[in-house]
């Protein structure tokens, strides 16, 4: 049974897909929260102080060398380079973990620094980030207007805080809380199923030596059921995010158009990629998605 805030849509209509943290929203300053508290626990599981200098300038080297050559340090996800780790603060502050835990001589075990580093500390800090939001400028305008069309929110972020964050702008932008019925989250956009042959295996991107691997299993039926219920296909569908390679790689190579949100720390092959690819387009501004999607 469909909710109050349930649309329905005709067959064969353009459907647009989008990433939230970070395309929506500022990550860099909605995640210093996150950062802050990541770093205060790291410095008491190596048994130093909040603050501690030694700490602190260990993740300040990590996050410079990040940012200067994005293309050489992937995110691990089960051991597999998954995303670039520059993007944004909750990618970044892995790295900065396995720098830290290494330098200190703490767990040395890769399983159980995944477990902490990815799901524990992740999730207990990301907690602190919520109740603030922090939008990129036009969101709420730009959802606004797009709210009566197909348009839904796919997330590897938890469903409810996601839905959170929209129902916070409609004092602003009365109506908008509507998408919240069509926000989806935990698309595990990081998770890979080597043994589904739905997509290529991997794409090559010029300036990446390591090749971007496409088989995310469970975002690909994330995506089918959201086009199912828009009665659209990959063809008529627009996915918009801010990590080429978590939001835009597999649906553009089932068909889809995308369009990269540019941030502070975009990596520019992705930016290239996307710009030079006639499906895909750089955005600059929120206020773009309406007319590249659905014009």
């Amino acid at each position: 049974m469909r909710g109050e805030g349930d649309a329905v849509y005709e067959r064969g209509m353009k459907a647009l897909v989008l990433d939230f943290d970070g395309t929506m929203t500022d990550a860099e300053a909605e995640g210093a929260p996150f950062r802050a508290g990541y770093l205060e626990d790291l410095c008491a599981l190596v048994g130093r102080r909040a603050g501690d200098a030694e700490v602190e300038a260990i993740a300040e080297a990590v996050d410079c060398e990040l940012a200067a050559a994005p293309e050489a340090h992937p995110f691990l996800w089960m051991g597999n380079a998954v995303a670039p780790a520059t993007v944004d603060p909750y990618l970044r502050m892995v790295p900065i973990a396995h720098r830290v835990f290494d330098a200190f001589g703490v767990m040395p075990s890769e399983v159980d620094r995944g477990r902490l580093f990815g799901t524990v500390l992740y999730k207990y800090n990301y907690a602190k980030t919520l109740g603030r939001p922090v939008f990129r400028d036009g969101a709420g305008a730009s959802l606004l207007r797009m709210v009566d069309r197909p348009v839904y929110v796919v997330t590897n972020s938890d469903t409810h805080a996601v839905a959170g964050k929209i129902a916070s702008l409609d004092h602003e932008h009365p109506g908008v809380a509507k998408l919240t019925a069509r926000v989806h989250g935990f698309a595990r956009k990081f998770d890979l199923d080597p043994a589904w042959d739905g997509v290529a295996a991997e794409l090559r991107v010029p300036g990446l030596a390591r090749p971007v691997l496409l088989r995310r299993r469970t975002y690909h039926d994330m995506l089918a059921a959201v086009l199912a219920e828009a009665g659209s296909s990959f063809e008529e569908l627009t996915v918009v995010g801010d990590i080429f390679e978590l939001d835009l790689a597999l649906p553009l190579a089932l068909g889809a158009r995308v369009g990269l949100v540019r941030g502070p720390r975009t990596p520019p092959y992705e930016l290239e990629l996307v710009a030079q690819h006639e499906r895909g387009k750089v955005i600059e501004e929120l206020s773009e998605i309406e007319a590249y999607a659905f014009g």
